[in-house]
């Protein structure tokens, strides 16, 4: 779509951001397709932005673009799900699967990488109830292919991580629906069971031609961490590629903001929280910032429930408090860093 260049003073409420809006200090204000109201704009010229990009087009015309962008985005997403339990379910029969299989699913995925607010958009309304193996192999290829972008990988490298993402638990396959499904506490030996699924993904991928040893090393060690408190190897930081870091984080929250049948996901915000509590430890402290100082600017535009019953709309999320976005409620601009009894119960 034609894309214009205003300065601030000039746009008007209800138009569109065509392109990501960062401050002089780099950290992201909004991402290309938020809607600009009253308190993104204000937030913008107080941050000394001088001009932004806008969608030339019409409102309604852009409602019909961002329709059909979401869903084609949907189709391709359940359209991979498919693919990838094809090629899952090949090599766990030990059939030979050709890197090109792989790559028409990477190629698919990464499609729509500069369309980051509608893919965490799709992500967040395709939830699923009980999310499987190959949901959660589609939905960690979204978040790596985000990551990637976000940390100016170039295009080699984020299909890499796109392929780890699609190829990191199809070793679970190996393992007993029994334990995978379990709702009460596993038991020791249950437990040491699932910290092999990363080894025995390894074992079923490793004789791929054409897949990267980077790839494959990021899906060994998707659940290894900075401190050594991983699996199945307990290696530090150091030992992990890039590729492997990224693979752990965003595996990590696909898992923590998804539906399980032994229990419930967070909500994005929380989950912000709790990787700001481990992050520093567990997680490469650059990567998580990176990851979520543009992921939390995504979901500006989302409707959430808050603890008072009452609906609202995220209509900013301040890049200083990422845990605390602003929320209009009945046209009142709420501070959830300020109304300390209020919270984010869901995203709906």
């Amino acid at each position: 779509m034609e894309k214009r260049c205003i300065p601030i003073l000039e746009c008007e409420l209800g138009e569109i951001i065509a392109q990501k809006v960062v401050s002089k200090y780099g950290s992201t204000i909004v991402v290309e397709n938020t809607t600009i109201n009253s308190y993104i704009k204000n937030k913008l010229i107080a941050f000394e932005v001088d001009c932004i990009w806008i969608y030339g087009v019409c409102i309604s015309e852009y409602i019909k673009y961002k329709d059909n962008d979401l869903h084609q985005l949907k189709q391709s997403y359940n359209r991979n799900i498919l693919e990838i339990k094809k090629i899952v379910n090949d090599l766990t029969n030990g059939n030979n699967v050709s890197i090109e299989k792989i790559d028409l699913i990477s190629n698919s995925i990464y499609e729509p990488i500069n369309n980051e607010y509608h893919v965490v958009r799709c992500l967040n309304e395709l939830k699923s109830i009980d999310e499987d193996t190959f949901t959660h192999s589609i939905n960690v290829s979204l978040y790596a292919m985000l990551l990637g972008k976000w940390m100016l990988l170039p295009e080699s490298k984020i299909k890499d991580l796109i392929q780890a993402a699609l190829l990191h638990d199809v070793g679970k396959t190996k393992i007993s629906n029994s334990i995978l499904n379990k709702k009460e506490k596993l038991e020791i030996g249950e437990f040491e069971e699932i910290k092999k699924h990363p080894i025995y993904s390894f074992e079923i991928i490793k004789d791929i031609d054409g897949l990267s040893m980077e790839s494959k090393e990021a899906v060994l060690k998707h659940h290894e961490r900075e401190d050594k408190s991983g699996y199945p190897a307990g290696i530090e930081g150091s030992e992990m590629s890039i590729c492997s870091k990224i693979i752990a984080i965003t595996n990590f929250y696909a898992s923590i903001t998804s539906e399980r049948t032994y229990r419930k996901g967070v909500h994005p915000f929380k989950a912000f929280k709790i990787f700001q509590s481990q992050g520093s430890v567990s997680f490469d402290i650059h990567i998580v910032n990176t990851f979520l100082s543009n992921i939390a600017a995504c979901y500006v535009g989302t409707k959430v429930l808050l603890n008072n019953g009452k609906i609202g709309e995220i209509v900013y999320v301040p890049p200083q408090v990422i845990t605390k976005p602003i929320v209009c409620v009945d046209s009142e601009y709420l501070d959830l860093s300020k109304e300390i009894n209020l919270s984010i119960v869901n995203m709906l």
